[in-house]
């Protein structure tokens, strides 16, 4: 299990301890988050998010949205890199949703779990706490209720979020990261072969 998979990703986070929060972060995230499908209907996905690691691939469209939108709004520094954390991290918890060991609820409550996988660090500039803001309403209209606000009230990092993850999902959408080669094999063991450099059981690039 490759979790370097977001390195590009967290590379744009300039901050070094919230690099590093993130980085351990999804040492301690589990296993189906790097190889399970945004969607096991295609019902809210792109087609693109709709396969092995498909979670992977939207959370790099988010990230590259956020990106952009950071651009539009002016958004630099600590703030740029809250977003980036956000970005990162706001699926972590998202069970797949035909999974028998979990319920409706869990998938449901993705954006509240999140937390319980955060690596325990000191939050002494109060960064983690808006980072968690930011995930918690990454579902903008369709936020748990227990948790749920009104989109006037969302600050503007929270609005970025949001409004990248729900562009994301958009079905028509491209963005130069939607290619799954990009994402390498996931397998434990790779099947590989003389006249490609994919893996003969998911189909993804090899890492050498």
């Amino acid at each position: 299990m490759n979790k370097n998979i977001l390195k590009k990703e967290i590379a744009l986070i300039k901050t070094a301890s919230i690099q590093d929060w993130v980085k351990k972060t999804l040492q301690n995230t589990p296993d189906y988050f790097f190889i399970a499908m945004a969607s096991s209907t295609g019902k809210y996905h792109p087609s693109c998010t709709c396969c092995k690691s498909g979670l992977i691939v939207h959370v790099k469209r988010v990230v590259y949205l956020v990106n952009r939108l950071c651009d539009g709004y002016g958004i630099k520094g600590i703030d740029k890199d809250i977003v980036l954390a956000a970005s990162i991290l706001h699926d972590i918890a998202k069970i797949p949703s035909n999974d028998p060991k979990f319920t409706y609820a869990d998938y449901e409550n993705h954006p509240i779990n999140a937390e319980k996988y955060f690596a325990s660090i000191e939050d002494k500039d109060g960064y983690i706490e808006v980072i968690n803001r930011c995930i918690k309403n990454h579902m903008g209209l369709w936020t748990p209720i227990s948790i749920k606000k009104d989109i006037k009230d969302y600050t503007l990092l929270e609005l970025i979020v949001y409004t990248a993850d729900y562009m994301a999902a958009t079905k028509d959408l491209v963005t130069p990261v939607d290619n799954k080669d990009e994402i390498p094999c996931q397998c434990d063991t790779p099947l590989k072969n003389d006249i490609s450099d994919k893996c003969g059981n998911c189909g993804l690039k090899i890492e050498c």
